[in-house]
């Protein structure tokens, strides 16, 4: 899996072809379902009508000219694509505020993190967070993430928060089974952070800057991402 792919087609124009994680929209006006895609295009389709709007999907889907565009609320229009083989789902968890990240003996650690993808607005990608991830897992066994954050001295006033990415395993691995590597991507519900940090500025937009933090293979102490900022509505 990758987060975003985009190549344009041979026919020249605006004509392109991506595969990507998309967030599914509606059209308060009609109740189209459209797509917002991570290179900014607004997609739909008939497909796509029958997906839940607030969810992400792994789309590949391509557009040409003729296909043309949808009206999509009073001065928008999507690109009618056409979507090519099976959508993925991409499942999503709610930071889980004010808990501790859970206190283990041996942490599983992870093989790699990327750096989180993620609008600078609240609504684009409906206050979410993608990460992709890699970690290592034998057949019958379940990876889970998660990501808390608990409140500590100095937050409110310096503007620097520490989240925690946790990682479980679960599940009995098949007899004679081998490790292997997986990858996959995870959606954050970062909106209740937003909702605790809103209206706490004398400005008109607060920065927070968050650093995520989580165990890597082969390193015996907590590895920090590089630091990424939320812009949240001040007083």
């Amino acid at each position: 899996m990758t987060l975003f792919f985009s190549s344009c087609l041979e026919d020249g124009g605006r004509n392109y072809e991506e595969n990507t994680v998309v967030y599914l929209a509606s059209d308060g006006f009609i109740g189209r379902i459209y797509g917002r895609t991570l290179s900014g295009r607004l997609i739909t389709s008939n497909e796509m009508q029958l997906m839940q709007p607030g969810t992400f999907k792994l789309l590949r889907y391509s557009w040409v000219e003729e296909y043309g565009y949808t009206p999509i609320g009073l001065d928008m229009q999507a690109d009618n694509v056409v979507l090519v083989g099976d959508p993925i789902s991409i499942s999503s968890v709610n930071l889980r505020v004010n808990q501790q990240a859970p206190q283990v003996e041996t942490p599983v650690p992870f093989v790699d993190v990327a750096s989180p993808v993620y609008a600078d607005d609240a609504v684009y990608l409906g206050d979410h967070w993608l990460f992709q991830y890699a970690y290592e897992i034998k057949k019958g066994q379940n990876a889970h993430v998660n990501f808390y954050y608990m409140p500590e001295e100095g937050d409110a006033t310096d503007n620097k928060l520490n989240i925690y990415i946790d990682l479980t395993i679960t599940g009995e691995p098949e007899s004679g089974a081998s490790t292997t590597t997986a990858t996959d991507i995870i959606a954050v519900n970062m909106s209740d952070l937003r909702a605790m940090y809103e209206g706490t500025s004398s400005s008109s937009t607060k920065s927070l800057t968050i650093t995520f933090k989580y165990h890597l293979k082969g390193r015996d102490q907590i590895v920090d991402s590089r630091e990424c900022i939320m812009k949240v509505r001040g007083n």
